[in-house]
């Protein structure tokens, strides 16, 4: 009988010690600490662990180490982790819509993938998929697309014949398709491995990934023209953020919004200055194009919308359309 008492007194001491262990937010994302996302990721650590005292405990595993993006909206679902940044077209078998961010040519700049974001259509995006089990909670930005190569890229012809690395984006399979090239659907820790090698022959990415991986050391020609943005939504497990205590999630989402103007900022600058480090390291060339090298571009890539409309919704892209145009 003693023996058995002894046992609850433990089991019970036990359980309180876990109900006062701080909550565990694991954060998997796969680029650098040096990129946006990977400053995004240990600034919300700091504002959590500062905040929160001893509530809340977060563990940030960046550059794959835990997850690439294609394993990562599974694990969350699987509760392995609880907060994600995937970019856009990680997201396609979980929400068709969310592909209208690839859409060659449909953003004019960054302002104006903001001002969709901020619309209605961008806010219903983020619960999108709250029925499947994801939670978007706010949109990180990384930059305008720029496409590599080792030959120089000034009107489409010149890609023919290439194979390209791609995210596992439908819309990138049929763009690039229309160009001549063949694509390679890669999770992002492997392209620096694959450009060195030779298995694939170019890539596009936002200047901080290509600059962070060192992308520039194999490709000698960087083409801006600037035809579609990179970004990811930070996601969580939509059971795990609802059953938070509500003081908990609350300070959580003031530090996303923080953090998202902060990641956001960070983006815009970094956008510049490692565009300028690969300009300064003389490996490669960066190719601006003129007028009429651009619309030969839109030409080709445009078409590529009417193939995505019935999947992503007219009023949807329409609404982006709209968000080129200033307030």
């Amino acid at each position: 009988m003693q023996v058995l008492v002894v046992l609850c007194v433990l089991f019970l001491s036990a359980a309180i010690a876990r109900a006062d262990d701080p909550i565990l937010i694991r954060f998997s994302h796969v680029t650098s600490e040096a990129t946006p996302k990977g400053h995004g990721a240990e600034l919300f650590k700091k504002l959590a662990e500062e905040r929160l005292g001893g509530k809340v405990r977060v563990e940030v595993y960046p550059r794959s180490l835990k997850f690439n993006d294609d394993q990562a909206l599974l694990a969350l679902l699987f509760g392995d982790i609880e907060l994600a940044a995937p970019s856009f077209s990680k997201f396609r078998s979980y929400s068709r819509q969310m592909q209208v961010f690839d859409l060659p040519f449909l953003f004019s700049d960054v302002d104006a993938v903001h001002r969709f974001q901020a619309g209605e259509a961008g806010r219903q995006l983020l619960d999108s998929m709250v029925p499947l089990g994801i939670k978007g909670l706010a949109y990180w930005d990384n930059g305008m697309r720029v496409m590599s190569a080792n030959r120089p890229l000034r009107v489409p012809e010149d890609a023919d014949g290439l194979r390209f690395r791609i995210e596992p984006s439908a819309v990138m399979q049929v763009q690039y398709r229309a160009l001549g090239v063949a694509t390679v659907p890669m999770p992002f820790g492997q392209v620096r491995e694959g450009l060195k090698m030779g298995l694939v022959g170019g890539q596009e990415n936002a200047w901080s990934n290509i600059y962070s991986k060192g992308f520039h050391d194999f490709q000698k020609y960087f083409t801006e023209a600037r035809h579609s943005f990179l970004g990811y939504m930070l996601v969580t497990n939509a059971e795990f953020w609802s059953g938070l205590p509500p003081e908990v999630r609350g300070e959580l989402e003031k530090i996303v919004r923080e953090v998202t103007v902060e990641v956001n900022r960070i983006a815009g600058e970094k956008a510049q200055s490692d565009r300028q480090r690969v300009i300064e390291s003389k490996k490669a060339e960066v190719i601006t194009l003129s007028d009429t090298e651009l619309e030969a571009w839109r030409a080709v890539l445009k078409p590529v919308w009417s193939a995505f409309e019935p999947q992503i919704g007219r009023e949807i892209i329409e609404q982006a359309q709209r968000a080129n145009l200033s307030p």
